[in-house]
């Protein structure tokens, strides 16, 4: 069921997205001649250029039982990102403000969650790990990422619950996961 929920979610941000930013031609003469074709095209032909789009986002109520509830009283902002990061020594410790659900397009990551109830715990997600390609992320929960294997990760997030005009993310302390 989670991971159902997970891609409707992820369906549903991304496509709103996409076809908002529909168009059949580039508008701004800097982008021209720059653009992509599709949005399916080998991720590693693409600039390494990180993106963050976001948009204040109303107070909203979706249930759709069972699987998915989510509510917000205020109004923060939505956000979607691109992220293309190198393969190396992990991240940095941190949490979020809100859940974020993820998909990695191309590579390896690595996310290493900390819990009081299950201690450090380290999962794999990529096009071809046994995990999937797609993660969420709890918001207050301590966490951080590596990119393991030998070519960049791409990958692609939404972000919920972000404070207007906030961090997407606070750094944390090292809960002693090896």
């Amino acid at each position: 069921m989670q991971g159902n929920t997970i891609v409707k979610v992820l369906a549903l941000a991304f496509a709103g997205v996409f076809l908002a930013g529909c168009n059949d031609e580039v508008t701004s003469p800097e982008q021209r001649g720059t653009a992509q074709a599709s949005p399916n095209v080998d991720a590693s032909l693409l600039p390494p250029a990180n993106f963050i789009i976001r948009a204040p986002l109303d107070a909203f109520f979706i249930n759709q039982a069972p699987e998915l509830m989510m509510r917000s009283d205020a109004r923060t902002d939505f956000v979607i990102q691109r992220l293309v990061t190198d393969p190396g020594p992990p991240g940095g410790w941190h949490t979020h403000p809100g859940p974020a659900f993820g998909i990695v397009e191309q590579g390896q990551v690595m996310i290493t969650r900390y819990t009081k109830k299950e201690g450090c715990v380290s999962t794999v997600y990529g096009p071809v790990e046994a995990a999937g390609r797609t993660y969420y992320e709890v918001a207050g929960e301590v966490h951080r990422a590596t990119v393991l294997g030998a070519v960049p990760a791409v990958e692609y997030k939404a972000r919920f619950y972000i404070a207007l005009g906030g961090t997407l993310g606070t750094p944390a302390a090292d809960p002693g996961c090896s």
